[in-house]
C-alpha cells in the first residue's frame, strides 16, 4: 500500500513517473515529493516508489 495525496493506493512495482502515467497526472506545473523529499522532474523515470511509500504530487495553480 502507498499514500499519493493523503489517500491509500495499491502499491504496484513502478516508478514516479509510471505512477504519475497510470493516474494520468499531466506533468506540465507539477512538482512531486517522495516521502518528504523532492524529486527532480529529471529524477522521475529513476526513481522507484516503494511499497509504504507516501507521495505528494502538487500541481501549480495560477491566481492570487
Amino acid at each position: 500500500m502507498i499514500r499519493v495525496n493523503g489517500t491509500d493506493d495499491d502499491f504496484l512495482a513502478e516508478t514516479v513517473l509510471a505512477l504519475m502515467e497510470r493516474r494520468q497526472i499531466e506533468s506540465r506545473g507539477v512538482a512531486v515529493a517522495l516521502d518528504g523529499e523532492i524529486v527532480r522532474r529529471s529524477e522521475w523515470s529513476s526513481t522507484v516508489v516503494n511499497d509504504g511509500s507516501s507521495i505528494e504530487i502538487v500541481t501549480a495553480a495560477a491566481g492570487g
